[in-house]
């Protein structure tokens, strides 16, 4: 004979139980939270309250959401900033792109002071001490504090903290940081420097594209199209080069980008470099040694806005004599000076710098043509 399996065993009064509904593949969490009267009629036995919650994915997380059915407090946890900042980063970064998150973290390495210590002691004082000691923009100030309140909402919900302390962050009443635009004089020097400086044709090229910077090193080989177009049905056509990318906004999502002469040589070149899919990726170099003591190339990697910021673009600027105070941003600005000279109309130039109504549209958004943006971009 076969052994009977056990049964399970079964939970104790007050402590809820889980099921599937018929039909269903969420569970549903069920708890006894008291007894009554049956409509307040005292000569009838009382009867259980139940309280119910459905839409669970497993009976494990029904069964944790009892204490919330019967009103219980649960029990506080202590977690560093850290700790809060590693749980939350992967669950928030799902929703944002690249360039935003690392904006977030930038921000989040202004608070190091504070990294090891418990939230539940860290106090707005701290935190403010924190931006004030910081010396960048009040661009990165505000990104301080919007990363400090994503940050304590969260630890909130994780009963981490009890209220969120973020509120009344001062940014300070400094300018934001201007995006200056590269000279036409700067953009020859970075030309000049092409071949000598690693990067520069990376700079070059986001000056005749308008791409943000996030979105420009995540430029992927399978973004570059090449269509032949013929003005009139009787001529020869010709080849024309465009991206088509962005995703920051719903005016940039999926919009064409048509490759200025200047720069087309530097894109097809890069576009044939084997061993990465991307056209802009961080070169790798292994660390120097005693029986190596000169870096040798090991491969590509994705390059995230900050490195470029802190590692590329501002120590060749200032290699370069270009003036001081210069971010990678001010290359799409350098892009829409460009376009604001061009000949074309507002909504192709607004098409090809991805913005509904940047500097441009004076109306609503229209789709533009291949062959409008490529008359914009020869004007150039």
């Amino acid at each position: 004979m076969s052994e009977k399996k056990p049964k399970p065993k079964a939970r104790g009064n007050g402590q809820g139980t889980a099921y599937q509904r018929p039909g269903q593949r969420t569970w549903t969490v069920e708890v006894v939270v008291g007894k009554k009267y049956p409509n307040g009629d005292i000569t009838k036995p009382k009867r259980p309250v139940r309280k119910t919650k459905g839409g669970f994915r497993t009976k494990k997380e029904a069964l944790e959401y009892v204490p919330v059915l019967k009103g219980e407090k649960p029990k506080a946890v202590r977690m560093t900033l850290e700790d809060v900042y590693l749980s939350w980063k992967p669950k928030y970064e799902k929703r944002i792109d690249k360039s935003t998150m690392s904006c977030y973290t930038s921000a989040y390495n202004h608070f190091s002071n504070l990294h090891g210590t418990y939230m539940d002691e860290i106090s707005s004082e701290q935190l403010q001490a924190c931006m004030d000691a910081c010396k960048a923009g009040k661009r990165t100030h505000q990104n301080m504090r919007t990363t400090a309140g994503l940050l304590w909402k969260y630890a909130v919900d994780l009963n981490a903290v009890e209220k969120d302390i973020t509120r009344n962050l001062f940014t300070g009443k400094g300018k934001s940081v201007q995006r200056e635009p590269l000279t036409l004089a700067e953009e020859n020097t970075v030309f000049n420097a092409i071949g000598t400086e690693r990067y520069a044709e990376y700079v070059y090229c986001l000056c005749y594209l308008g791409f943000r910077p996030g979105e420009f090193l995540e430029l992927k080989k399978s973004q570059l199209f090449c269509a032949n177009l013929a003005e009139k049905p009787d001529d020869d056509p010709v080849p024309v080069w465009y991206f088509r990318n962005g995703k920051k906004t719903d005016a940039g999502r999926d919009r064409l980008v048509v490759i200025h002469d200047n720069i087309l040589p530097y894109i097809l070149e890069r576009a044939y470099i084997p061993g990465t899919n991307l056209l802009f990726p961080q070169y790798t170099f292994s660390k120097p040694s005693r029986e190596r003591p000169v870096p040798v190339f090991t491969g590509f990697k994705p390059m995230s806005h900050e490195y470029f910021n802190k590692h590329v673009f501002k120590p060749m600027m200032s290699r370069l004599n270009i003036a001081a105070g210069k971010v990678p941003y001010g290359t799409r600005h350098s892009f829409a000076n460009k376009l604001k000279k061009a000949e074309g109309l507002d909504k192709d130039k607004a098409s090809l710098i991805g913005h509904s109504n940047y500097l441009f549209t004076q109306s609503a958004y229209q789709t533009s043509d291949l062959a409008d943006l490529k008359k914009v971009i020869e004007s150039i």
